[in-house]
């Protein structure tokens, strides 16, 4: 008997320290879980969720259980969690325009929106979110009407933008313009300014890409490695088509390099996708079957989704087609990509519309057969076109 009251001790116990282990999701109403916001002077945590939503359920297993995150949201908030989709939950995510899952609110005992954020993420960044509702600072009320106020001081404004952005779109480019106005040199050269060089810098061209590219060696001494390595290679990949489009030799060949230069497969890949825009341009049909050759046979080889867009994108089936050895090529690409994966609708897809253009009838049948079938399982739009694409390939 003393054996058998140990071990119960022992598993009530067990199943207690796991409960501290975990956010503890309360069984109320919302109405039920407003009251007890109201009465324990708590905000509400809000989990918005669909039964079908992977990083809600990655969320769950991953971080919810970690036990830094389970002691602070126990003890701050009133946990809740809806789905969106079943009972009460619909009307929530109705009232608070949730589209995508997770979402997470900070709600007060009136149910006012106090602080909102989204995704799958990583336990120290949800933890940070999650101590920024509790911050006034960050608090949309509060924002709001110092906004309203007239308040358009620099860090502010990059405060209210960074809340804004998950919250309403439209009022945080309403501040992107305002900040564009007040962000000094001074400023954008400060820890600050770096957060505002990586949410506004879009382009080498622009104000703040620019400035990025002039104050390299300070940002470099600031910021997370990973961080500013992103936005300089995020910078540098929207320059490069315009080098291509303005012919640029010299700079597109230096943008090549670095890419190849990155210890990261998916760059080395990238590299060799700006190549073959470039020879598309700027080559001849030889120098666009042989690069396009040793990609598909090397490089390239298992990447079915990168063979297909350079089909699709340089046979120009939807307009004027391609002179014959160029839309050739594209054939010989677009049928690698579909048989690495025959149950890819864009492969089918492309393949089908090149077989048309060069009026391979049976194969562009079969193609065309196939991309419809895959169709099913696409938007109605999508259907519509895979009927098109097969009609053509029959009147062939």
């Amino acid at each position: 008997m003393k054996k058998i009251i140990l071990t119960s001790m022992a598993l009530v116990q067990s199943v207690i320290i796991l409960a501290q282990e975990h956010i503890q999701f309360q069984k109320v109403t919302f109405t039920q879980a407003k009251e007890l916001a109201k009465k324990e002077n708590k905000l509400i945590f809000l989990d918005g969720f669909t039964s079908w939503c992977a990083p809600c359920k990655w969320m769950e297993s991953n971080v919810f259980s970690q036990p830094e995150i389970a002691a602070y949201f126990n003890s701050t908030f009133i946990n809740t969690k809806f789905d969106c989709e079943v009972g009460e939950g619909i009307a929530i995510a109705k009232h608070y325009q949730i589209s995508s899952y997770p979402t997470y609110l900070f709600l007060d005992g009136q149910g006012t929106l106090i602080y909102r954020t989204h995704s799958r993420m990583e336990a120290d960044l949800f933890l940070k979110q999650a101590k920024q509702a509790n911050d006034p600072n960050y608090q949309i009320p509060n924002l709001r009407r110092q906004y309203a106020q007239g308040m358009r001081e620099s860090n502010f404004l990059l405060r209210y933008i960074k809340v804004m952005e998950q919250t309403d779109g439209k009022a945080a480019d309403a501040a992107k313009k305002a900040l564009d106005s007040v962000a000094t040199d001074d400023f954008l050269r400060s820890p600050n300014g770096w957060e505002t060089i990586k949410m506004m810098a879009r382009s080498l061209e622009d104000r703040y890409g620019k400035f990025f590219t002039s104050n390299k060696a300070y940002f470099k001494s600031i910021a997370v490695p990973a961080e500013f390595a992103n936005k300089e290679r995020q910078l540098l990949q929207y320059a490069m088509y315009g080098y291509i489009r303005d012919n640029k030799a010299e700079e597109f060949k230096a943008g090549v390099a670095y890419f190849e230069g990155l210890d990261d497969a998916q760059q080395k890949v990238e590299a060799a996708l700006y190549k073959v825009e470039w020879v598309a341009a700027h080559g001849t049909e030889n120098e666009f079957v042989a690069i396009t050759d040793d990609l598909r046979k090397g490089l390239l080889k298992d990447e079915d989704e990168r063979l297909s867009f350079i089909a699709r994108r340089n046979a120009n089936t939807k307009g004027t087609p391609a002179n014959s050895v160029i839309l050739k090529q594209c054939y010989v690409l677009a049928k690698q990509a579909a048989e690495l994966n025959s149950a890819s609708y864009s492969n089918q897809g492309t393949l089908a519309d090149i077989c048309i253009a060069l009026k391979k009838k049976k194969e562009a049948i079969q193609a065309a057969e196939a991309a419809r079938g895959l169709a099913e399982l696409e938007t109605s739009k999508i259907i519509k076109l895979a009927d098109a694409t097969l009609a053509r390939a029959k009147s062939l």
